[in-house]
């Protein structure tokens, strides 16, 4: 039977008019943005950081709950933020907030999407109940 399992939730936050001088501090920026993430509870496994020329960056927070990522384009003051976390259930909404005060954002937008999957239910017969259902 077939059925639709809900794996994930996915916040895309579009951040508009926010502070350049603290968006062009690529460094600052993205130690402002990890904070934030880890002060939430999510855990951090892994990171990455890279500098575009003459301004921007990416970074992404690999989370064991899955990923967290910002791209900003100072010179529009904008920054663009997914967040996708496994943890079903865990209010999100205060982190983006706190992002949004850490940049400045006059104007935001944020989407949120249920991950969904259309799985096949099935039972995984272990070792005993196969031996048994065979005696």
């Amino acid at each position: 039977m077939n059925t639709s399992l809900k794996l994930g939730e996915h916040y895309i936050c579009d951040l508009s008019n926010c502070n350049r001088e603290a968006l062009l501090d690529s460094e600052r920026a993205y130690a402002l943005f990890s904070r934030a993430v880890r002060n939430s509870g999510l855990t951090v496994v892994d990171e990455g950081f890279y500098k575009f020329s003459p301004h921007g960056f990416t970074c992404f927070l690999l989370l064991s709950e899955s990923h967290a990522s910002l791209h900003a384009w100072p010179e529009y003051g904008y920054c663009a933020i997914d967040l996708f976390t496994c943890a079903l259930g865990k209010d999100l909404i205060p982190l983006i907030q706190e992002i949004k005060q850490a940049f400045g954002a006059d104007n935001f937008s944020l989407r949120k999407l249920d991950r969904d999957a259309e799985v096949q239910r099935f039972m995984l017969e272990t070792p005993a109940l196969a031996l048994m259902e065979h005696a």
